[in-house]
């Protein structure tokens, strides 16, 4: 689909076990100290994530292309965990001087509410395509603390809601279907609507519904209408100077 539309692509794929990591263990909150994370915090020290290392890579990646701009599209969970690491990165550490050039952010089946309950993690982890890979992971999920577990959900998703990293400014589409089993669309839509009153230009906030298409899976059950969404979604965020655009 970018091909056609004439963009860049980078593909980054975190690992199953990641998430599980992303599970108990994200980036530091903003007001966070040094000292704070250098504290003997379990959570940071289970952590050392592959996600911030995706995210570095990542940047460092965009940083040697040197694009006049770049967007980022998010796929489930495993894509948001990935994007809490690349915001952190630009617009607290701002380490490579590129959180200016991100001019879109789009959210395929995402952020997923998962109740901080590990339950829901199984039920995500039966989209391992292997069954022994799968189990695995399942039985390390049941080992997962019930309590760091709901703190980390609380901060995941008040993080994206109130956009905690102050990248609020940047255009936002959110794709999702009304029939997806992860990814309520109850909670997702108080998420988009209390981002569109956060947001001083509301304009910049977009969405769309897909009807019963499956988690992730929308992009195959609707090609034409997904692509003219994320085409107009790409026009909106480059009308200003028309520069061809890298995606990540």
């Amino acid at each position: 689909m970018y091909d056609r539309l004439g963009y860049t692509s980078l593909i980054r794929i975190a690992s199953p076990e990641s998430v599980l990591h992303a599970m108990v263990d994200g980036p530091p909150a903003p007001n966070t100290h040094a000292d704070d994370e250098a504290d003997g915090n379990d959570r940071n020290n289970m952590c050392s994530s592959e996600s911030e290392h995706i995210a570095i890579n990542t940047l460092q990646h965009i940083q040697k292309l040197q694009p006049p701009h770049f967007i980022i599209h998010i796929f489930s969970n495993n894509g948001c965990f990935l994007w809490e690491w690349i915001r952190y990165i630009l617009f607290h550490k701002s380490s490579y001087n590129l959180q200016d050039k991100l001019i879109g952010t789009i959210f395929d089946s995402a952020p997923a509410y998962f109740h901080g309950k590990i339950d829901g993690l199984q039920s995500a982890l039966e989209y391992v395509g292997n069954k022994e890979q799968r189990d695995n992971l399942i039985n390390m999920a049941r080992s997962l603390n019930p309590n760091l577990v709901k703190r980390r959900h609380n901060e995941f998703w008040n993080g994206l809601r109130d956009d905690i990293y102050g990248s609020g400014n940047v255009p936002q589409l959110y794709l999702y279907s009304d029939d997806d089993p992860l990814t309520n669309v109850t909670y997702l839509e108080e998420l988009i609507a209390h981002r569109r009153q956060q947001i001083s230009r509301k304009e910049r906030i977009w969405s769309h519904t897909f009807v019963s298409s499956s988690h992730c899976g929308h992009l195959k059950s609707y090609p034409a209408e997904y692509e003219h969404f994320v085409g107009n979604f790409l026009e909106f965020c480059t009308t200003t100077d028309g520069f061809k655009r890298s995606r990540l």
